[in-house]
């Protein structure tokens, strides 16, 4: 028989799930006081590059206007390491790699332990991207459709986030509203829901399709197959999100979009782990939005800060210009939201991932 103890425990985690998807009715919260921009980073589990490609304009225009009316390549990379699904969003989000002294340290690929944060599990706290939009008075949230994501809003919420101490106290919850349902269409109809009534200034949404597609019957590049088609799901809901930003004046006209993947898939089978595999750490990494130069290519609009890894996986101490790696996206998003970066980062640090935009800062 379970003990007291452990009946309790239980009790209190099932409580704290509950009260994280409490007042969560777009209805019942005010929208939030216009501010010069807001940014929708979004990642696309499981999302091989050439797919796009492969499946050309007619079939996903939204990811092609995310590349023809702005600055994407088709060759970024994955952290160096781990080609799985955690590990990569949590660098996303904390703008760290996952390995070495100053990585995040969450290998973990699963919904997390009772008890466990990011904070407890590297030994000292992870400042997100989250943390430093919500300290500066920014409203955050996170659309996620895989439970494991749980980990970040068990992270930052009003029990283990830290103090604000930037200015106005704006509390320890760094993730105003977080949502999760396992079907990434629910997902995006909920923040259609949401866009419809209320701005969000760093808002992050999560689509698995193409993962789930993937492990069910294999990467693949060819047409028909379940994996083509999950990248044409994605793409429609893609489509839901460019109708809510064009037709609400809260986001219209005002809004960037940072899309990436945490890994990709290896042709032919079911999985994703093979980190030494370029189908597997190859990914891509697209910013659209005001002032955004359309059709261009991220590494030529920084020669300075990164180049083109041809088909490596460069490694923490190799003495080149670094890639373009999906961890470089939390600090660009707060960069355009003319925010400084996340303290402790390693990835994009001094916001050098540049793009010829009025918002971002110099």
């Amino acid at each position: 028989m379970p003990s007291t103890r452990f009946i309790a425990l239980v009790i209190l985690s099932s409580l704290a799930c509950v009260m994280a998807f409490q007042a969560q009715d777009p209805e019942e919260i005010l929208p939030a006081a216009p501010k010069d921009y807001s940014v929708i980073f979004i990642s696309v589990d499981g999302l091989r590059p050439d797919a796009v490609i492969s499946q050309g304009i007619d079939d996903v225009p939204n990811f092609y206007r995310l590349r023809n009316e702005g600055a994407f390549t088709d060759n970024a990379r994955t952290a160096i390491d781990y080609t799985i699904t955690l590990p990569n969003h949590t660098g996303m989000v904390t703008s760290r790699l996952a390995s070495g002294p100053e990585g995040h340290h969450w290998t973990i690929n699963k919904d997390p332990p009772l008890g466990m944060t990011l904070h407890k599990n590297k030994g000292e706290r992870l400042v997100s991207m989250f943390s430093v939009a919500h300290d500066h008075g920014l409203r955050t949230a996170l659309f996620a459709s895989k439970s494991k994501f749980s980990i970040f809003n068990l992270s930052y919420n009003e029990r283990f986030g830290a103090l604000d101490t930037t200015g106005e106290d704006n509390g320890r919850d760094k993730i105003d509203t977080y949502i999760m349902d396992s079907r990434s269409e629910k997902v995006v109809d909920q923040l259609e829901d949401f866009m419809e009534t209320q701005v969000f200034d760093l808002l992050m949404l999560h689509i698995r399709n193409p993962d789930t597609a993937g492990h069910a019957l294999s990467w693949t590049l060819k047409k028909p197959s379940l994996y083509m088609s999950s990248i044409k799901r994605a793409d429609e809901m893609l489509g839901d999100i460019f109708e809510q930003i064009e037709e609400n004046e809260g986001w219209k006209d005002r809004t960037f979009v940072v899309l990436t993947a945490d890994h990709g898939g290896e042709i032919g089978t079911k999985g994703h782990s093979n980190n030494l595999h370029d189908g597997c750490y190859t990914i891509p990494f697209y910013v659209w939005g005001p002032g955004i130069p359309a059709g261009a290519e991220l590494y030529d609009l920084n020669p300075e800060s990164r180049a083109n890894p041809g088909n490596k996986n460069p490694a923490a101490d190799f003495e080149g210009l670094p890639p373009i790696r999906n961890a470089d996206a939390g600090n660009l998003c707060l960069d355009l939201l003319g925010l400084p970066p996340i303290p402790g980062s390693t990835m994009n640090s001094t916001q050098d991932l540049k793009l010829p935009s009025e918002n971002v800062t110099e």
